[in-house]
């Protein structure tokens, strides 16, 4: 029944965003996401960061603000049961929002960051 209900409704990337999830796999594709970028020199698996969300978010939030360039950015709520929340100076975003500025603010808008998301 919530197939038929459902199966012409169609979401937006934004909207997709916001409800697919979120957690730990999340979080270590935002890694990886750094990593590319060079924000970061190292990335985390799902697995490490299911176990250790807070920490990993808290030393994200620590390299994003080591950046000039993404001191604004961070990483605001990690959840093992929704989608992380993300934040560029006070205005939450949505994740995909949060990849592309980063990238824009990087320079590297040939980065294909839509496979992070």
């Amino acid at each position: 029944m919530a197939k038929e209900i459902l199966k012409d409704e169609i979401l937006t990337e934004e909207e997709l965003d916001n409800v697919a999830g979120g957690t730990r796999g999340e979080l270590s594709c935002d890694t990886k996401l750094l990593e590319a970028v060079g924000v970061m020199d190292f990335s985390y698996n799902a697995g490490y960061c299911e176990n250790h969300m807070t920490e990993v978010q808290s030393e994200v939030n620590g390299y994003l603000k080591e950046n000039d360039k993404l001191k604004d950015f961070s990483i605001a709520t990690v959840k093992l049961d929704g989608a992380n929340t993300y934040k560029i100076g006070d205005k939450t975003v949505s994740r995909a929002k949060f990849y592309d500025s980063i990238c824009k603010a990087l320079g590297k808008d040939d980065v294909n960051w839509q496979k992070y998301l």
